[in-house]
Formats: C-alpha cells, structure tokens, sequence
C-alpha cells in the first residue's frame, strides 16, 4: 500500500496539469451587466477588475489595486495588439482607476499583462513611469520591474470567462 500511494498521487498530478483554457464564472448577482474579475492569484493577484457597460461616457473599465504592490497594467485584443481596451502605466498600492468611452471586449480574447514594479524606485522614475503612454511596457527597463504577469481571457455575454494560464516574467521579453 505504501508503494501504490505515491504512485498515484504522483499519477493525480501529472493528469490534472493542462495547458487548456480554466473556466469561472463571472460573478454578476444583481443582474446589472457588470463583470467583475476577483482578485485571484492565477489571474491578476490582489488587483481587481470591473467591466461596466453604458455609463453616461460609454462603457467603462475600472481597476482597483490591492496594498501588496505598485502596478501598470495593460488589456488589448489578443489577435491586434494595436487594439487597446485599457492601460495605465502607474496604479499606487490601494489606488484604483478607471477609464470611460472604452469598448467592452465581450465574445473576444484579450491579452492582460500586469507589471509589478519594484518596491524601492525613485520618484523621478514614477514620474517618469508615470508620464507613458498607452504603449508603456515598450519603455519600461528591467531594473524598474519585479514581475511581469501576463495570460489571455475570454469574456462571454453569458457570464462565463475563460483564461490561458499565467506566465511569469522577471524580465521584460523584447
């Protein structure tokens, strides 16, 4: 029996790891169209993100970041990266931000990436960090960075999502 033991939960693991998009449901229990991702570490950590369509401004995306960490982050379509659906380059820890007049990517893959940025930069470089455009991550350097969070996720009109795996960086892969 004792042989038999780890050989079956070494069998376990190799059979439940998969490269195959997970799926969770969207929590939206008052029926108001708004989907909400929790924090979840195979996804986004401690930060949180609202979808919220037909605002006075059009729909809006809105990131609430947890105490853990300062962050950017960045959401585009998955097949044309040229296509941005939100980005901010510096979100403080405990902050949130949001932005209107955006489009709801819904039946569509996006790509998120979250950078975490390290603990100790100066205040010219979060100023500087802070001063990017949409297209941030092209001028971040690796001495600014800890991790770089990135995976895909799906949004259906239904309420369910899908999402790839994350990959973790601790450079910036040019």
């Amino acid at each position: 029996m004792k042989r038999i033991l780890p050989l079956l939960v070494l069998l376990l693991l190799l059979l439940s790891c998969s490269d195959e998009p997970t799926k969770v449901t969207i929590h939206d229990d008052n029926q108001d169209q708004v989907a909400h991702l929790s924090p979840n570490p195979d996804l986004l950590g401690n930060t949180e993100l609202f979808f919220i369509p037909g605002t006075i401004q059009g729909s809006a995306i809105w990131v609430i970041n947890g105490p853990g960490a300062n962050v950017g982050l960045d959401i585009r379509d998955k097949d044309s990266s040229s296509f941005i659906y939100f980005a901010d380059s510096y979100i403080g820890s405990g902050d949130n931000t949001a932005q209107t007049g955006t489009q709801i990517p819904w039946n569509k893959w996006m790509k998120v990436r979250l950078v975490v940025y390290k603990s100790g930069l100066s205040g010219i470089i979060v100023s500087f960090i802070q001063a990017l455009g949409l297209d941030f991550f092209d001028s971040l350097q690796d001495y600014m960075i800890e991790q770089v969070f990135e995976n895909e996720v799906y949004l259906s009109g239904n309420g369910t999502q899908q999402k790839t795996p994350p990959k973790c960086y601790y450079k910036l892969n040019r």
